[in-house]
C-alpha cells in the first residue's frame, strides 16, 4: 500500500500546510492563532454569540473555545457581557481592536489562499471547489454507514461487545 497515495493523507497534508503557512502569518502579524481568528470570524458574522454557538459553528472543542476567547479578552479584542434573557450565559462582542485583527486575517487567509492555487488556472480553481463541495458531502458519515461498512468488511460475526 502506498499509503502517501490515499486521498485523507494527501487532504490532510495539503491543509496542515496551508495551516501552518497561516499560522506564521497570523503569529508574525496579529500575534493570534488561525484557531484564535476563527473566533473572530463567528463574532464578525454573528455578534452576541455564546461559547457553546462559537464552537459549535467553528468546529472547535470547548477548551479550544475557552482558550480562544481568554485569550482574546486579554488582547482586548473580545468583550464579554451577560446575557439579558439568561443571567447564566455569556455573549461575546468584538471589539475595534477584534474587528482590525478579523479584517487583516481575512486578508492572511485568502493571501495564504491565493498563493497555494497560484499555479491553477482560474477554470481549475472552480473545478476545484466543486470536486470539494463534492468530497465533503460524500464525506460526511452517520451510524447507517458505519453499520454498512462494517458488515462488508467484517460481516455480522466479526462486532466486539
Amino acid at each position: 500500500m502506498q499509503f502517501k497515495r490515499l486521498t485523507a493523507y494527501r487532504v490532510r497534508r495539503v491543509a496542515e500546510s496551508i495551516l501552518g503557512l497561516a499560522e506564521d502569518l497570523f503569529a508574525r502579524h496579529l500575534g493570534i492563532r488561525a484557531l484564535d481568528w476563527r473566533v473572530l470570524v463567528k463574532l464578525a458574522d454573528a455578534p452576541g454569540s455564546t461559547a457553546t454557538e462559537i464552537g459549535r459553528d467553528m468546529l472547535l472543542t470547548p477548551v479550544q473555545t475557552g482558550r480562544s476567547l481568554l485569550k482574546l479578552r486579554e488582547l482586548e479584542m473580545v468583550e464579554a457581557m451577560p446575557d439579558p434573557t439568561d443571567g447564566r450565559a455569556t455573549r461575546y462582542l468584538l471589539t475595534a481592536a477584534g474587528r482590525r485583527s478579523y479584517e487583516l486575517g481575512t486578508r492572511i487567509v485568502l493571501k495564504v489562499q491565493s498563493h497555494v492555487l497560484r499555479d491553477f488556472t482560474p477554470v481549475e480553481q472552480v473545478a476545484l471547489d466543486g470536486l470539494l463541495d463534492r468530497l465533503v458531502a460524500c464525506s460526511e458519515y452517520g451510524e447507517e454507514d458505519v453499520e454498512r461498512l462494517s458488515d462488508e468488511l467484517f460481516g455480522r460475526k466479526g462486532r466486539h461487545g
